[in-house]
């Protein structure tokens, strides 16, 4: 069966930019576009813009992996057997009471979680702003108690923000320079509803490098090129604490 994936180093189209924010882009077409990135401050910002906008049209129809459909149907059906019962008293009404009311929580909390591609994807693409930023050592330290402080391993907080990744994700996003002032991107998001995983794993796109892990009701992500002194050490220090 012959292949309908472009070569590597073909033009770049608007279905590989969508695709690199999907997170369903080859590794080898994803780094070619990084390169492409990398030299286009300008495109680089819009591939940006592209990405969360993506992100968010996304969690405005589906907040889960499970359909919106399904999940309205799953809670219409709660509500038509609690109805068929008809079993009448108090407990039966707080029974249905607080079922209700599981389902509305489960429903709100579903909704602000980030999966974990998306997390990753925000990374990449916060990468690709802080190269076009053009950061360098005479940025401005910033200091705030709510940033992990990764001075002790030489990495100096030059940026941070709070990220919309839909109608109710939110994600911080912490920007350091190392001594050779090349960006480390560290990202975190709630996942009150995500398994625990403190061991941080690997994962690589062309030339960069994320490492992930989930703690303390927290996903995180850190990202920045493969050759960037400090990238795994400041995995090893958050995982740590």
């Amino acid at each position: 069966m012959t292949s309908t994936a472009p070569p590597s180093d073909s033009p770049l189209s608007e279905a590989d930019i969508q695709a690199y924010a999907d997170g369903t882009l080859t590794p080898e077409r994803a780094a070619f576009l990084q390169d492409y990135l990398g030299k286009d401050p300008a495109e680089a910002r819009r591939v940006a813009f592209y990405g969360r906008l993506n992100a968010q049209m996304q969690q405005a129809f589906q907040t889960t992996d499970e359909p919106v459909s399904t999940r309205a149907e799953g809670r219409r059906g709660v509500l038509e057997r609690l109805k068929a019962a008809k079993r009448p008293g108090k407990v039966v009404n707080a029974l249905g009471a607080l079922v209700l009311t599981l389902v509305a929580a489960s429903g709100w909390l579903a909704a602000t979680q980030v999966s974990r591609q998306a997390l990753n994807n925000a990374a990449v693409m916060a990468l690709a702003e802080t190269a076009a930023a053009q950061y360098s050592a005479a940025s401005p330290t910033r200091t705030d108690v709510s940033a992990p402080n990764l001075a002790a391993i030489g990495l100096r907080l030059v940026d941070q923000r709070v990220l919309s990744l839909g109608p109710f994700q939110r994600a911080s996003e912490f920007i350091y320079l190392n001594g050779d002032n090349r960006p480390v991107v560290l990202m975190s998001t709630l996942a009150l509803l995500a398994p625990a995983q403190p061991q941080w794993a690997a994962l690589r796109i062309g030339e960069i490098r994320l490492l992930t892990w989930t703690a303390q009701r927290q996903r995180f992500v850190v990202a920045g090129d493969a050759r960037t002194h400090g990238l795994m050490r400041a995995a090893d220090v958050m995982t740590t604490r």
